[in-house]
Parts: C-alpha cells; sequence; structure tokens
C-alpha cells in the first residue's frame, strides 16, 4: 500500500527472522535499510540482516552467528525506553514530610507488593509513596505501557501514572488510578496536605515551563480530584522541578535544576496559600552542594535536619546530610545568597503571585 513505517519493518524482519523465514526477513531489512539515515542498519539489525542474507543464498553460517540467541538480541532491541521520566532518583515520604528509608517504611508487605513493578531491572523505576496523616490511604506512581499518541503501530512505551489505596482491615484495597494528566504524559512524585484535600506532584503534561513542572489538584465533595493547576513559573522553571514536599501546612519544598544555583538539583522553597503562592526561593549552600539535593527535613527540638543529597563520593549513592540551625552563627558573609534562617522562619515580603489557582 505504500506505507512506510520504521516499526512496522523492524516487526516484520524480525518475526519472519525469527520464524526463520529468512527471505521474508530480507525483503523487510531491506525496506528498513532503504529508511534508515544513510541507508545503515543498527549493528543489531544489520547483524540478522547479515545472516538471513547467508541462509538464503546458502553461503556457509560463521559459527558464531549459529550459536547466537537470536531470541535474546531480538528482545534486547525491544527494550522500552521511558522517555517521560527523568534521571534522578525517587524517594518516599511520609505524613510529615520525612524521609523514609527502606528499614523503615510504615507500610505492610501488601503495598510493597503493590509497588512491585515486576521486574528485577535495577534502573526501574521506584516510585514514591505519600501517606495521608492517619495512614489510611497512601497515593504513589507506577509505570503503566500504554500506545503513543502518534503512530498506530509504534511500539508501547512506559509512562507513569498516580495511584491510590486505602487500607481497610490492615489490608491496602481500592486501588485506582487519579487522572491527574493526560494520557501520553507522566504524572509523578506525589504529595499530600495535611488534610488530604490537595495533591503536589510533578508532570511533563502540556502546559508546563520547562520538562516536569509541579502542579496541584484540590479533592472535590465527591472525593475526586479536580483539573490539576500548574504553579506557574514563580515555583516551576524552564527544566525540571520534581519532589514537591510538604510540611508546616503551607510550605512547599522541591528540588529543581532550572534556576541559578550551585550545580545540579537544588533545593527550594514557597509557601502555598489557597489560592496564591509565594516566590520560590533557593535555600541557600548551607543546603544545597554543587551535586543533587533532592529533598529536607526540618529541624526536630534539638535543631537538627538533614538534606537528601549524592554529594558523597559514590553519586550513586544517595545519602541524608545533618546540618544544625545555629541562630548565633555570623552569617555576614552570606549577602550574595539566600539565608537559610531567613527562608525557613521569616513571613517577611511575600510577594503573591495572582496568577495561580485565579479561575478557582
Amino acid at each position: 500500500m505504500g506505507y512506510h513505517d520504521q516499526a512496522i519493518f523492524e516487526d516484520l524482519g524480525n518475526a519472519n527472522f525469527l520464524a526463520e523465514n529468512y527471505e521474508n526477513a530480507v525483503f523487510w531489512y531491506t525496506k528498513l535499510k532503504d529508511i534508515s539515515k544513510n541507508s545503515i542498519l543498527k549493528n543489531s539489525y544489520q547483524k540478522r540482516y547479515q545472516h538471513a542474507l547467508e541462509k538464503t543464498t546458502g553461503a556457509a553460517a560463521s559459527d558464531q552467528s549459529d550459536n547466537d540467541d537470536w531470541v535474546a538480541d531480538v528482545r534486547a532491541d525491544y527494550q522500552l525506553e521511558d522517555k517521560h521520566t527523568n534521571k534522578y532518583w525517587d524517594f518516599e515520604f511520609g505524613p510529615n514530610g520525612e524521609l523514609i528509608t527502606s528499614a523503615e517504611k510504615p507500610m505492610d508487605h501488601s503495598l510493597e507488593a503493590l509497588l512491585d513493578n515486576t521486574t528485577n531491572d535495577p534502573n526501574t523505576y521506584k516510585a514514591p509513596v505519600a501517606l495521608t496523616a492517619k495512614g489510611t490511604v497512601a497515593y504513589f506512581s507506577k509505570a503503566v505501557l500504554i500506545k503513543p499518541e502518534y503512530g498506530i503501530f509504534s511500539k508501547k512505551e512506559r509512562v507513569q501514572k498516580i495511584y491510590k489505596a486505602e487500607k481497610i482491615n490492615g489490608q491496602w484495597k481500592n486501588i485506582r488510578e487519579v487522572a491527574l494528566c493526560p494520557k501520553h504524559y507522566s504524572a509523578t512524585h506525589p504529595a499530600i496536605s495535611e488534610d488530604g484535600k490537595r495533591l503536589f506532584f510533578a508532570s511533563n503534561m502540556p502546559g508546563t515551563f520547562g520538562k516536569y513542572d509541579i502542579y496541584v489538584s484540590a479533592m472535590g465533595e465527591d472525593g475526586t480530584f479536580g483539573v490539576a493547576k500548574n504553579l506557574g513559573e514563580k515555583v516551576n522553571s524552564k527544566k525540571n522541578d520534581l519532589y514537591p514536599n510538604l510540611a508546616a501546612g503551607n510550605t512547599l519544598f522541591f528540588a529543581s535544576d532550572g534556576r541559578n544555583g550551585y550545580g545540579g538539583l537544588d533545593l527550594h522553597m514557597a509557601q502555598i496559600g489557597r489560592k496564591k503562592v509565594d516566590w520560590s526561593v533557593n535555600l541557600g549552600s548551607d543546603i544545597n552542594s554543587k551535586e543533587d539535593d533532592f529533598s529536607i527535613v526540618l529541624p526536630t527540638r534539638d535543631r537538627q535536619g538533614y538534606v537528601v543529597s549524592n554529594r558523597g563520593k559514590d553519586k550513586e549513592d544517595v545519602q541524608r546530610i545533618a546540618f544544625t540551625l545555629d541562630r548565633k552563627k555570623d552569617r555576614s558573609h552570606l549577602k550574595s545568597e539566600y539565608d537559610i534562617l531567613e527562608a525557613l522562619y521569616s513571613e517577611n515580603n511575600i510577594d503573591y503571585s495572582s496568577t495561580v489557582f485565579e479561575d478557582e
């Protein structure tokens, strides 16, 4: 019919190759080669194409090609790429905004099983969990496979969706998706307000200012969440804004790599009202580093808190970096930076925006 599509040619070539219909495989691999850049096949396809040619021409196949695991070879070309997520880690937060490590998760095994992506791939997305104050409702994100919006024959892609689960008699039940963004885009990193009425999350849906923006959705009288609202440019940047985390009722902490900072992801904060939001503030070099800084846990009565960061020697190792606030410390040399004490404790100079939630 004259229809040309890379995925179709790949599928037909591979299907015939594995069925040992080598003449048909050569035909479809040739079609694929014709539409490939500079008429050059990827190495794996070229290898199968060459083997099919040897079989159709009667040439002696090399010992290596006869011994290849062709099923595994084809499977490797079908490994899914998660183009709607990003390079950063994912964490789990408790009802008060504290980071939960694997050793101290306040969850039973049924919820852990719920979060299992049924794969042993170490690079598989690990979903964060947000628990309501009473610990009876959990929000988490998990990968799903959907067909792309364009190209009816294209392979499925992995996107992230947020789900809700209710704890009933010690078991997590009534598991269902919370519809927060269009089908072909991701919603991830859920964070729930203290009253359980507002859900904050990161998404790459249309309308973002950058790659991932932070949104909020309010719960209606029927218990469902309404249309998500973008928190606007006072929070979101032209790159990634991730890991929303609520503390002290209306203080939003989040990580961003889209603003002037110290390197990688920097931690910011903003005060979030019911219909307004103030300018986000970088928490300064006492908290942020030249590496990725993901989350902050506020100081307790002993004035000690910690930052979640990969600033250690092993950049793949996420660590908790402890800090103590000292009001008496001379901080005059930090005039060019945001003062962490002011950022955490001052309510002065708040510039509220009228562009967020203005249509409510």
